[in-house]
């Protein structure tokens, strides 16, 4: 006791102590620390972060642009590259009289409508410009034109001399179009494998699809970022007024790496910090220019967001002080949940407390409560299969006079109405009869001997029903050595006779193994039973306190599941004039595996 309370003392395992600790480390030192390391940080630190993001941002832009045109590479080759594609534009192009032709012309239209929805998206437009005067589009039908036409267009000629490598034009507008927006082309000359020039296959993208859409440039302009797409000459190729001024002065030569790993352009007095990344298979570059003003601004909004971080921490970690002190005071709730569980009967509960504090000690306490008394319900158990174990016995033995009684009788009669040569048998049978019951210290015989108890039974009651019984049976060898509970059989059979109301009567036994259970079938050629009566039946045998042919079959029913379980017994079924089916379900025990059962 002296040693309990030394425990309860120290500062660290009593319910206060823990909370004013979770206070300090949970709340007032990470709040300290994070002050301190929030006015301790410098300008240059949120400075390369902030370009950090800004370059993640243009890679990732600038890794969807190669994606792109890869994209497009492919789907020109897909449809540049077809034998069916270079048949189709080497024969005359008579598809509205010749249906071959016309088969063609549909194919390479479906072709270049499934290319589109495979590989790009619904704001991609495909072309084929046909050296036989038509232009075949995913925009239009097919289009009768001239073919000097083509080479007005700006990218016709120079696509021409890449000899089927791709041309790209940006900005381009299409002439036919009624969307006059931009868009980014890239051009291939179709070339068979022996001759050269069949026409040229045609994509387009708008620009707000491959570089930025409008509402993102206008919010770059709002934070002060300028992008650009430059090719390997730095010519400007994508951007508006603001970027064609920055790359006036020949920015991208005087770039420079600052101090912080960041690259500077000064461009008319004013510094830029600058992003760029590579598009390789187009050889072009992404570029984006913060004013250095702009910075300063995004830097002040840098330092707001962190003051909401500090605040948001320091919240995260009153909510984390909260949940700890809730834990801390759950084992109160767990253990006023196990009283009420113990409370309505419920004795196998026990609560699980971790620690040498108060609520422990309540714990334990309580446990040993609850085991004391799983130790007073086990006895009381004990006892009670005690007292059913008698009843059994009991019941058993309420068995002999009764059927000593009936048998007594019979000699009696026998006696009176003939010689004495059948009093001399049934004696000897009875005398078998009462060796049988009497033997008490067996609770379970085996299927073969309760079938010797029950014809030494019959044969009495032949000679007391004048041979108006007769008896079968049918059961395999194997299941003989089966045990059954004793005195099993014979109330079955007893209940044929007195209920049967019909002679000659006949008893057929049968038994066999189902699904790992043993069932045994007794049929009589009574007189049978009503739904209603049988319904009354199987009510009065699942009643502990019901009443059927004296203790007979109810005592049996009763005694399988008190023995075996609920699944276990009997069950009635009959038809009207046909007689009554009784079906008794036993566990499958043998008696040279199971020899322990006997012990029960």
């Amino acid at each position: 006791m002296v040693t309990s309370m030394m425990k309860l003392r120290s500062p660290i395992k009593t319910l206060r102590g823990k909370i004013l600790i979770s206070l300090f480390f949970l709340i007032i030192l990470p709040v300290v620390i994070i002050l301190y390391r929030f006015y301790k940080s410098s300008e240059d630190i949120v400075q390369i972060q902030l370009n950090q993001s800004n370059q993640a941002a243009v890679s990732q832009k600038a890794t969807a642009m190669n994606e792109m045109a890869v994209r497009m590479i492919t789907a020109s080759s897909l449809i540049i590259n077809d034998p069916e594609t270079e048949k189709f534009l080497k024969e005359p192009a008579d598809w509205s009289n010749n249906y071959l032709s016309f088969i063609k012309l549909t194919s390479l239209q479906k072709k270049m409508s499934n290319v589109k929805d495979l590989l790009l998206d619904s704001t991609t437009q495909l072309g084929l410009y046909d050296n036989r005067g038509f232009t075949h589009t995913t925009w239009s039908a097919v289009t009768p034109t001239n073919v000097q036409s083509f080479y007005k267009e700006s990218w016709y000629e120079p696509t021409l001399k890449r000899n089927g490598f791709p041309y790209w034009t940006v900005p381009y507008s299409l002439p036919s179009s009624n969307n006059k927006q931009d868009l980014i082309v890239m051009t291939r000359q179709i070339n068979g494998e022996y001759t050269s020039n069949y026409g040229v296959f045609f994509i387009s993208v708008p620009i707000p699809v491959f570089f930025y859409p409008k509402a993102e440039i206008q919010k770059q302009q709002a934070a002060g970022i300028t992008s650009v797409l430059v090719d390997e000459d730095q010519n400007l190729l994508i951007g508006d007024r603001a970027a064609a001024d920055l790359l006036a002065n020949h920015a991208l030569q005087n770039v420079r790496t600052n101090v912080n790993g960041i690259q500077e352009v000064k461009i008319n007095d004013h510094i830029y910090f600058m992003n760029d990344a590579f598009v390789p298979q187009l050889g072009w570059r992404l570029v984006q220019f913060m004013n250095q003003k702009d910075f300063v601004t995004q830097l002040s909004r840098e330092k707001d967001k962190s003051i909401t971080w500090v605040v948001a921490w320091f919240l995260l970690f009153a909510i984390a002080f909260i949940i700890l002190m809730l834990r801390v005071t759950s084992p109160f709730k767990q253990l006023a949940k196990s009283m009420t569980k113990v409370g309505k009967g419920e004795f196998n509960t026990l609560v699980t407390i971790k620690g040498e504090d108060e609520i422990a000690l309540l714990g334990n306490n309580f446990n040993r409560m609850v085991l004391h008394l799983q130790d007073l319900i086990s006895d009381l158990y004990d006892e009670q299969r005690r007292k059913q174990k008698a009843q059994f016995q009991a019941l058993q033995a309420q068995i002999n006079p009764h059927f000593l009684l009936n048998t007594l009788n019979s000699i009696k009669w026998m006696a009176l109405l003939s010689g004495a040569d059948h009093i001399s048998e049934m004696i000897t049978k009875l005398g078998k009869l009462l060796n049988f019951t009497m033997r008490n210290e067996q609770e379970f015989v085996t299927l073969q001997e309760e079938l010797d108890y029950l014809q030494v039974y019959l044969s009495l009651q032949e000679i007391r029903y004048h041979d108006q019984i007769t008896f079968t049976y049918h059961i395999p060898e194997a299941l003989l050595d089966c045990e059954v509970l004793k005195f099993t059989l014979q109330p079955a059979v007893e209940n044929s006779i007195i209920h049967g109301n019909r002679f000659p009567l006949l008893i057929e036994l049968q038994a066999e193994e189902v699904n790992g259970n043993l069932h045994i079938v007794m049929q009589d050629n009574g007189v049978g039973m009503s739904m209603e009566m049988i319904g009354q039946v199987e009510s009065s045998l699942n009643q502990p306190h019901a009443k059927f042919s004296g203790i007979g079959i109810r005592n049996v029913n009763e005694r399988i599941k008190l023995h075996f379980g609920m699944q276990y017994g009997m069950h009635i079924s009959s038809v009207e004039g046909e007689g009554v089916r009784l079906l008794l379900v036993l566990p499958l025990k043998r008696r040279n595996t199971d020899a322990e059962n006997s012990d029960r």
